[in-house]
């Protein structure tokens, strides 16, 4: 059954509708670069997901997927964790996924090599490109985003944590390590406010980064080893590896 957000709870002197606390998220960190706008998080849903230990999000064309940390395929996903779709893919242990936004095909990261695949609707690899640096035994490619300008940003889960961009070409452009957090777990590009957002497993965190990939202001979640997200305008999708759960949360700006 579907856990409806925010709680209405009955109360015994004053009837009424209350919304817990922990249903609002306000930043906890801002940078002094920020713009001022302070953001919330609202929890609206969370869900059981019919995927054994989800790792990654995507949503493009109205359509929400994810990968398996344990099964090599993609999952199309109803916003209510139910599986719509598979696509048996030729991978292990896959941590990341994203679309490309000009092709429609699927890009997925094994964590324990440096390459990026591409992937054909039928779970075909059709080419790869190999980034320096990155496999690192437990400690590879966590997480895969387009932004509107289609070049691709790369997350590199710890040791150190890093995001690479790469152009349209498959160039590097640039690489960071990052401060902000130990771990990163995966990645997402919001095409409301135009920027990437990067998300910590270990810090259960989710971050809002600036052109220079400095976080500008992040949040604590209330969800257990977060490993992907996506969003769908400001609604905001997470999953959890432990839990085996999907949330949706929105993000208000005002």
């Amino acid at each position: 059954m579907r856990q409806l957000y925010p709680i209405c709870i009955i109360l015994v002197a004053v009837g009424g509708c209350a919304t817990a606390a922990r249903d609002e998220i306000e930043p906890y960190y801002e940078s002094t670069k920020s713009d001022g706008n302070r953001p919330k998080l609202h929890l609206v849903d969370r869900d059981r997901l019919d995927v054994d230990e989800p790792s990654d999000l995507a949503f493009v064309d109205g359509k929400l997927y994810t990968v398996s940390d344990v099964h090599s395929k993609i999952y199309e996903i109803s916003r209510a964790g139910h599986v719509k779709d598979v696509i048996d893919v030729d991978a292990r242990d896959l941590e990341a996924l994203a679309v490309d936004p000009h092709s429609g095909a699927f890009l997925i990261a094994d964590e324990n090599d440096s390459k990026v695949w591409f992937v054909d609707d039928n779970g075909d690899r059709t080419s790869s490109f190999e980034i320096d640096d990155v496999a690192d035994g437990n400690s590879g490619i966590e997480g895969l985003a387009f932004d509107d300008d289609r070049h691709l940003f790369v997350a590199k889960e710890k040791a150190p944590a890093r995001i690479y961009e790469l152009d349209k070409d498959g160039t590097e452009v640039d690489h960071k390590k990052i401060e902000f957090a130990d771990d990163l777990s995966a990645l997402a590009w919001n095409e409301q406010d135009g920027h990437l957002y990067a998300l910590s497993d270990e810090e259960k965190s989710l971050y809002r980064l600036d052109h220079d990939l400095d976080a500008d202001a992040a949040w604590r979640l209330p969800v257990d080893h977060p490993e992907g997200i996506a969003f769908d305008g400001n609604t905001l999708y997470v999953v959890s590896d432990s839990e085996g759960r999907i949330y949706e949360f929105e993000l208000d700006a005002d």
